[in-house]
């Protein structure tokens, strides 16, 4: 899904300026769609002929869409208000590698996790790194063949003052006209994509006063760098 520059604009403009009203909308609208989705499922327990109904799994997608896209957009609306504190980054790390490690069983041949023994304590917001985190390994899972798939994900101290985290696969790659929207809000090449995955992951990073940035071949892989501070100036 490609949108124009003068749309993404638009969009972003009226996010920035409403962007309580839009957090409410987003909240106001999950509720119906969060109860048409139950009744829809609850229909197909009771009578699963309607899987065979025209336009029945299109509709199911469709609202799982919606779903997708209302938590993406107050997820993108509230990535930069961070709620400091100090962390174990390793063990953050150590726990995202645990939580996703039997998922990536089925589609990655290999996933390794390399973290360096002297990797400090912290400050920030640790439940939105883990989002970053997660949602570049997501990205990751989709880009892999299952036959032949390898994620890693490493973390160093990459000076006294910074670590990095790297995600590395061997998957399919970003094309590269693709390359320069990344990080842009609204714009997609998956399917059902909302397009602010991304741009959340950076939006986090660079509140932590950090940077992400990627090198990306097609058909050899992709690899994300964050360079993140140890200490968060406030």
């Amino acid at each position: 899904m490609k949108i124009s520059p003068e749309f993404n604009c638009l969009i972003l403009k009226i996010i920035e300026e409403y962007k309580f009203n839009i957090s409410k909308f987003s909240h106001e609208l999950r509720n119906p769609i969060t109860l048409i989705n139950s009744s829809l499922q609850l229909i197909e327990s009771q009578h699963p002929e309607v899987k065979t109904f025209k336009f029945w799994n299109e509709t199911m997608a469709d609202i799982q869409y919606v779903r997708l896209l209302l938590d993406e957009l107050s997820t993108y609306n509230q990535s930069n208000t961070l709620n400091i504190t100090e962390f174990n980054i390793r063990e953050l790390l150590d726990s995202i590698c645990t939580g996703v490690c039997n998922d990536f069983k089925t589609s990655a041949k290999t996933f390794s996790c390399n973290f360096s023994e002297s990797l400090p304590t912290m400050t920030g917001d640790p439940v939105k790194i883990r989002q970053v985190i997660s949602n570049l390994l997501k990205n990751a899972k989709d880009a892999i063949n299952p036959e032949n798939g390898s994620i890693s994900i490493t973390a160093f101290c990459k000076d006294q003052e910074n670590i990095q985290i790297q995600i590395s696969d061997n998957g399919c790659g970003i094309p590269p006209e693709y390359q320069s929207s990344v990080f842009e809000p609204f714009i997609t090449h998956k399917e059902n994509g909302s397009g602010l995955g991304l741009s959340i992951c950076q939006k986090v990073i660079e509140s932590h006063h950090g940077i992400i940035t990627f090198k990306s071949q097609v058909n050899k892989g992709t690899t994300f760098y964050i360079t993140l501070p140890i200490h968060l100036q406030c």
